[in-house]
């Protein structure tokens, strides 16, 4: 080998052993930086060199490659773990959320306020006459629907918080879709085909790692050096293009429904886990079925204390009264969708009584009714037949209600309603409302507490009345599948407890597997300091090695010169 290969296999020597410290510098620099991935040189010897038949002396060293250490399919599991355990920290959240605002077993709860309604009625049974234990029944009953509002109230800011984490979480994710598009036409630059852009690569990586914490997403590596990204089969990323995403709120049926969308396309993205499939699972299997479970136990409540206090007698009967509920076309048939009446009713009849409340004497009215057939026209006008002649009135209102007047020095009262049609109508009734949110005590029978029906059969100081309404405490009720007002209630109470347990310990199982790969992934692509040092002084062992190596051949050479 001649003077002028040694001086080159001495400057390679010392060009690896110098980037060789500056890759182990960098490490030790960044070994508390987020998302870097440690990064080792590769050092390779020189093409041989011929210096005689068959004979090969070495021509120093060169760099093969700087590269990332890094596992791609247990980068894969961890992005999924990441994913899983925002999703299940949503999940605890929001059932600790709804469970917190039931409050149950607190004494202000639904349950406690349903039994102190019923209770007040079994005590108001003993003495049915008394004003204040009537007092006390209406103002329990209005405890029960202000709780019931509030608690109704309660969910749907819960629901609209959840929209708007919804809203705050895919604007995020459209947004990290575009950076990771622009780095893979920055790192397709900038590698063009040949080593890696290690930099560029980790910030990429970080900004998928935020991505899966916001929804499930796989990747494709392509030959130039950018990724795909993928929610489940379907691209959002394709090379250095963002399909971008969106949250589309649509109104069906009355329920304000939303799903996350590919912008480019309208597609319908499947989300299952990170922080966006979390959102949509509560908003969907928990904050929705809430609101419609208190809706139900609410309207059924509404419609069996009704069905039960408009069959029955106050102290004193009705000069006039005005139904709860109105129809939207009282032309139509009851029991049709154009009505919109909240309750449907059954073939029956009712009857209408009217009481001279000085001589006691009284005539009743029987009052048939098919509401598949019937309008509340027809109805009104069938009314207005028996009480008309004595002058009294019956007719739909504007509005939609029936309205009804007794005879002057008269009084109207009800009974033996087959069909539920007062109860539906809201005629003589304890509640007004349809459900949770705009459940009241009736206004009238607030203002004047001997309109309170305790009494059945018309005669004074009953409370056959009072006790039919003790026994729908327990009673099964077919709008609850046959269950009773407090078993449907507590029902409800008890699985929502069980799924907030579950999630607790999803949520639990799923920061263990997150810790325990994110372990794994440090021990592959963190930096270990200890490590990089005993590299560095390798390889400072190595450049002093190639200095003294180059002193030597100088001085060599000094020799030769001076010889010649």
């Amino acid at each position: 080998m001649s003077l002028n290969g040694a001086l080159q296999v001495g400057q390679s020597a010392i060009l690896a052993s110098q980037a060789a410290i500056s890759v182990a510098g960098n490490n030790m620099a960044n070994a508390a930086t987020p998302g870097y991935h440690r990064q080792r040189i590769g050092i390779m010897p020189g093409r041989p060199e011929s210096i005689g038949r068959g004979q090969f002396t070495g021509t120093g060293v060169q760099i093969g490659s700087i590269t990332r250490q890094i596992d791609v399919a247990l980068q894969a599991r961890m992005r999924t773990a990441i994913g899983d355990q925002a999703g299940a920290m949503i999940d605890q959240r929001f059932l600790a959320s709804v469970e917190l605002l039931q409050n149950e077993l607190s004494g202000a709860d639904i349950s406690s306020q349903v039994s102190a309604f019923f209770n007040s009625w079994s005590e108001l049974a003993n003495n049915p006459t008394d004003s204040g234990m009537r007092s006390l029944v209406l103002q329990q009953g209005e405890s029960l629907a202000g709780g019931i509002r509030q608690l109704r109230g309660e969910y749907v800011v819960l629901r609209e918080e959840a929209d708007r984490g919804l809203g705050v979480a895919v604007e995020r994710a459209d947004a990290i879709l575009d950076e990771i598009a622009q780095l893979n036409i920055s790192i397709a630059q900038t590698e063009q085909g040949v080593g890696q852009a290690n930099t560029l690569r980790d910030q990429r990586d970080g900004l998928i790692d935020e991505l899966s914490e916001l929804i499930d997403v796989t990747t494709i590596d392509q030959a130039n050096g950018a990724v795909d990204v993928l929610v489940g089969s379907l691209p959002v990323v394709i090379s250095g293009e963002s399909r971008g995403l969106e949250l589309r709120t649509e109104t069906v049926n009355g329920l304000r429904e939303v799903s996350i969308r590919i912008e480019a396309d309208g597609s319908d993205l499947m989300v299952s886990s990170g922080t966006i499939g979390g959102l949509l699972r509560q908003r969907e299997q928990t904050i929705e079925p809430v609101i419609q479970t208190l809706d139900q136990f609410t309207s059924q409540l509404i419609f069996e204390v009704n069905r039960v206090h408009s069959q029955g007698q106050g102290a004193r009967g009705w000069s006039q009264l005005t139904s709860g509920n109105a129809v939207s076309d009282p032309s139509a048939a009851l029991n049709a969708s154009a009505s919109e009446l909240p309750f449907r009713m059954e073939n029956g009849s009712f009857l209408i009584s009217l009481t001279d409340p000085d001589t006691g004497s009284s005539s009743s009215f029987l009052i048939e009714i098919d509401p598949d057939l019937d309008s509340l026209d027809s109805v009104a006008s069938r009314i207005q037949s028996a009480i008309g002649p004595s002058g009294g009135t019956a007719e739909v209102g504007q509005d939609g209600t029936l309205q009804l007047t007794a005879p002057e020095g008269q009084e109207l009262s009800f009974s033996e309603d087959s069909g539920g049609f007062l109860a539906a109508l809201g005629i003589n009734s304890f509640f007004n409302g349809s459900d949770g949110s705009d459940v009241a005590v009736n206004d009238s029978i607030l203002s004047d507490s001997s309109l309170l029906a305790t009494g059945s059969d018309f005669t004074a100081g009953s409370n056959g009345n009072v006790l039919k309404m003790v026994e729908l405490r327990d009673k099964a009720v077919g709008g609850l599948s046959g269950r009773s007002l407090r078993e449907f209630w507590e029902s409800g109470v008890n699985d929502l407890a069980v799924r907030a347990s579950a999630a607790n310990t999803r949520l639990e199982g799923a920061a263990v597997v997150t810790e325990s790969l994110f372990a794994q992934n440090q021990a592959v692509s963190g930096v270990s300091l200890d490590e990089e040092a005993i590299d560095l002084l390798s390889y400072q062992r190595q450049f002093q090695a190639a200095a003294r190596y180059l002193s030597v051949i100088d001085e060599t050479l000094q020799s030769l010169l001076s010889i010649a």
